[in-house]
């Protein structure tokens, strides 16, 4: 006969299956913050990329943003899907250079169709002259929409980052 301490332990054990597996699987919160990651790799440029890959990466992108997309960067705003493509596209950093990264994400679910987030836009690229790393970072916020049972972007505004107070930030040496 099974002791009751080894019941509690296999009930508590499925729980916690059952838990991570939810969270794993259908929390809408990591398939949004995922479908952000798929937006800022299709939005990156990989060193040597071919133009039918490019052609692929652009395609991609297009499936993540909302038809009547709204982005504001700055003083300039865009107002379709297809013209924030086209800027993508004619985007050509040098070899090497051209890396888009989302940080500091906060994701807030709104509704089962609805989301929110809130983060750092890091932005790596290569100094045509010197050929060293420049990364400009920006605050962004970003609207989510499930349509068709997939996260697409809304609507997204971005702005430039104040400058670091002087000697913050900075290599002490």
């Amino acid at each position: 006969m099974k002791s009751n301490g080894s019941v509690y332990v296999t009930v508590v054990f499925v729980a916690l299956i059952g838990y991570f597996g939810y969270q794993w699987w259908f929390n809408p919160a990591r398939a949004a913050k995922q479908r952000l990651g798929e937006v800022a790799f299709a939005l990156s440029v990989p060193a040597k990329e071919t133009d039918i890959a490019r052609i692929g990466r652009l395609a991609q992108l297009r499936k993540y943003l909302d038809q009547d997309l709204h982005l504001r960067i700055g003083a300039d705003e865009i107002r379709s899907r297809d013209a924030a493509i086209g800027i993508a596209a004619g985007w050509k950093p040098p070899a090497g250079s051209g890396d888009v990264h989302f940080a500091d994400v906060q994701l807030f679910i709104e509704s089962d169709t609805a989301a929110h987030a809130y983060l750092a836009v890091e932005l790596t690229s290569l100094d045509r002259e010197s050929g060293h790393p420049v990364v400009d970072l920006r605050d962004a916020s970003v609207s989510m929409a499930r349509k068709n049972g997939e996260w697409v972007i809304t609507a997204a505004e971005s702005r430039e980052l104040p400058p670091l107070r002087p000697g913050a930030g900075q290599d002490p040496r």
